[in-house]
């Protein structure tokens, strides 16, 4: 994959971001079932470690959640002195994240294209976005957007996909097999996404790995992996071979 792997996709953007919201609208009944089995119930473990690791001490005034699909990450977000925005692009993901934020307060669902978000600029204190700058047309774009949409010096969280690991060649294999939603997907690199984020606006970036048991881990040895982890998500060499990296930067002034 090639440093300039944040361009546009063959296909227009509109084909491509109405494919993407297709594929995702239909997978909506059935996503969080998985995370219900071992495997995925170790993934969300080791993702949610990461993912609180990085984020800020207090979560308050305006979240973004973008890309926030059946509203998983809810639960990690809330917070008693901050409003949740979440915005996604098929209003199937929204309706499932709509049912679980009846506990939740002061959230706001939105359907909309995140590579072109209807709010004004520098209104957002935190910006959370886990596994969609993978998905998106232009992920310059998504990520000038994000830039824009930040007060200054508010801090952004990615949660992304990652090339370094077997996950990614197995995604990309079995697409070949039998077409899924990861067809749409470009997996980056770490070095990739922070380079990335230098040239839209970012700098203090931090990050950790996540999900270093391959797919195929028999399930008796799981709970040992994720013990494992602990260890590895971030260590300088191993966090860049997580199936999932965690991504912190701040907006530049």
């Amino acid at each position: 994959m090639s440093d300039d792997f944040l361009l546009t996709t063959p296909t227009t953007n509109s084909t491509h971001k109405q494919a993407v919201s297709t594929a995702f609208g239909a997978l909506a009944p059935f996503y969080d079932a998985w995370y219900q089995t071992p495997l995925g119930k170790y993934v969300w473990t080791v993702e949610s470690a990461a993912i609180k690791a990085l984020l800020p001490d207090q979560l308050q005034g305006v979240i973004f959640d973008i890309g926030i699909g059946t509203g998983m990450s809810l639960t990690l977000l809330s917070s008693e002195s901050g409003q949740i925005v979440g915005i996604d692009i098929a209003w199937e993901m929204l309706d499932v994240a709509y049912q679980k934020s009846h506990n939740i307060t002061r959230v706001h669902l939105v359907l909309a294209d995140c590579e072109k978000l209807p709010f004004r600029e520098e209104v957002a204190d935190f910006v959370f976005s886990m596994t969609v700058l993978e998905f998106v047309s232009n992920p310059d774009q998504f990520l000038q957007e994000i830039c824009k949409s930040l007060n200054p010096n508010g801090w952004l969280l990615l949660g992304v996909l990652s090339s370094t690991n077997l996950w990614a060649a197995e995604r990309r294999i079995r697409c070949f097999v039998k077409p899924d939603v990861f067809r749409f997907a470009r997996f980056p690199s770490p070095w990739q996404v922070t380079r990335a984020l230098f040239r839209n606006g970012f700098i203090q970036i931090q990050y950790r790995g996540a999900v270093y048991a391959p797919s195929f881990t028999p399930s008796r040895l799981l709970a040992s992996c994720a013990i494992i982890e602990k260890k590895l998500s971030h260590r300088w060499l191993w966090r860049a071979l997580g199936a999932f990296l965690v991504i912190r930067a701040q907006r530049t002034k």
